[in-house]
């Protein structure tokens, strides 16, 4: 995968994102915690939430994060 299609596919998962991507990546464990600071940074952002909240997360589930997309979303055929 190109950076590109990386970072197109990256950006439309951000506006297409299921509701419980969370729990699938993180588990029941951290989960919990970054799901609630997704919830209530929503109700002050609403759509932009996604990557407001993205740029809030420390480098390591940044990371994790970004390899679970590239691996488990397609935006193309």
């Amino acid at each position: 995968m190109t950076n590109q299609e990386a970072t197109r596919n990256f950006m439309y998962f951000g506006h297409n994102y299921p509701s419980n991507f969370i729990s699938q990546i993180w588990g029941e464990g951290m989960a919990n915690h970054l799901q609630s600071k997704f919830h209530s940074m929503y109700e002050r952002k609403g759509t932009l939430t996604f990557f407001s909240w993205f740029m809030e997360l420390d480098s390591t589930n940044q990371e994790i994060l970004t390899t679970w997309v590239n691996k488990n979303y397609k935006a193309f055929s």
